[in-house]
């Protein structure tokens, strides 16, 4: 059984107490992403694992409501994230050369498998493509207003 975003330590420690966790998840499109947006009262945190395509760059606008996102995230692994990171360039690289590392014991040939797939996680296309085969998680976190 699939738990709440929201019930996670992890999420529970970033954000604040009242956010709002929109339904459903984001892959289905951002026009989607941008509707249950809509829906949200002014005012109010909303967060919604989205699409890796769903937001531009750390932000967007969705004209009709006024709606920011304002920060967009990297969670993994998607279903009870152990690493929330910020989407930006910069932190990406920092989480894959300081904070993920290669398992110990893990062997010579399989060392240099993880050391190559951790120098492509510098970039944040990888995390992008990630997420589209479900590793990983977009999550999109705005307020209304």
């Amino acid at each position: 059984m699939r738990r709440a975003p929201g019930d996670s330590p992890a999420w529970s420690a970033l954000l604040p107490d009242d956010t709002i966790w929109l339904i459903g998840r984001g892959h289905q499109g951002a026009r989607r992403v941008r509707r249950a947006v809509a829906s949200v009262p002014p005012g109010r945190t909303w967060t919604i694992a989205g699409p890796p395509w769903g937001s531009r760059r750390n932000s967007h606008r969705d004209q009709g409501s006024q709606a920011h996102a304002v920060h967009s995230y990297v969670a993994y692994p998607y279903e009870k994230p152990m690493l929330i990171a910020s989407k930006d360039a910069a932190v990406l690289r920092y989480v894959a050369d300081s904070v993920l590392s290669v398992p110990p014991g893990a062997g010579r040939i399989p060392s240099m498998m993880f050391t190559s797939g951790l120098r492509l996680l510098r970039l944040p296309l990888m995390w992008s493509f990630a997420a589209v085969v479900r590793v990983t998680d977009m999550v999109l976190v705005g307020r209304s207003g």
